[in-house]
């Protein structure tokens, strides 16, 4: 090999190592300095009333947490439902349905004959 190709080949080596480290850095760092694009000393101070870490302080989570703080604590209805008679014609529905769809593969194969030779 050639003495240029060696010293390229460590040159690209060390540009890669170095700009791993400096990736590794901005992962683990101890949180968003003041004045990064985006945060704003006043979105820190909502963070900080909020009780929202320092590392996950965004404009949309204290919205998030503010609507949460708002609504209750929860996105306000129930995904399903909200009382136990509810749930029970809510699965009563769906077994219905799954039970009928069953019986009915089950009713298509019993009249088909299977011939052998």
């Amino acid at each position: 090999m050639n003495k240029i190709h060696v010293v390229a080949a460590i040159a690209a080596g060390l540009v890669a190592v170095l700009s791993a480290q400096q990736q590794s850095y901005a992962q683990y760092g101890d949180g968003i300095p003041v004045g990064s694009p985006g945060i704003s000393e006043e979105t820190l101070e909502k963070c900080t009333a909020l009780g929202i870490d320092r590392t996950q302080c965004t404009e949309s989570n204290v919205l998030l947490k503010e609507r949460g703080n708002l609504l209750g604590g929860g996105s306000g209805t129930g995904f399903i439902a909200k009382e136990a008679g509810q749930m029970v014609t809510v699965i009563g529905i769906l077994g219905a349905i799954f039970g009928g769809v069953a019986a009915a593969f089950f009713l298509m194969g019993k009249g088909r004959q299977v011939k052998t030779v």
